[in-house]
């Protein structure tokens, strides 16, 4: 092979190159199209704290005083699996697991009460969590839209008010409605 062919050679790198690349493109175009129009695994998601309605509903206070003291985390599966869920916090470290292996239907509700504490019963800094929902036959881990709001706050003495039963009054505690059995 002499010197003077080596040039000509090589000017065919550049352009097969470049349509390999075009290829490559295509493709990945088309596969990202192909998961945009794949539905949702985990929708209809929402946070709920009951209480006075000019605090958010994402901000709960886990004080004791019956106000604000959970917060429910509801959202829609549209597959079927097996699931844990679990509370982020800061620094992606998990600090409360809520369920573990819970068999979620497909299109059904789910709701999950978190009591603003972390696994060994202690009540997390203020700060923004998230919510983890590790879907493990579909080998998918998904973080929900949002972040809950929590704030470490004093307890106020009054705020604890019982109706002649003993029992804190209606509206004072979340709803927590939904079977994740389904």
């Amino acid at each position: 092979m002499a010197e003077s062919d080596l040039p000509g050679r090589l000017k065919w790198v550049a352009p097969i190159a470049i349509g390999l690349l075009f290829i490559a493109t295509v493709g990945a175009f088309g596969w990202s199209q192909r998961l945009k129009r794949e539905p949702l695994v985990i929708d209809r998601v929402e946070f709920v704290a009951a209480g006075s309605p000019e605090i958010k509903a994402t901000v709960f206070t886990p004080n004791g005083d019956c106000l604000r003291d959970t917060i429910s985390i509801n959202f829609r599966t549209t597959k079927s699996d097996d699931a844990s869920v679990e509370i982020i916090g800061p620094g992606g470290k998990v600090i409360r697991t809520l369920e573990e292996d819970l068999f979620f239907k497909r299109y059904r509700e789910h709701s999950l009460p978190w009591d603003g504490r972390k696994d060994n019963g202690v009540v997390p800094e203020t700060d923004q969590y998230r919510v983890r929902v590790n879907m493990k036959g579909l080998d998918r881990v998904l973080y929900l839209p949002g972040r809950i709001r929590l704030r470490k706050v004093e307890r106020s003495a009054s705020s604890c008010e019982t109706d002649a039963a003993g029992r804190a009054k209606a509206g004072d505690r979340p709803a927590v409605t939904g079977n994740s059995q389904g």
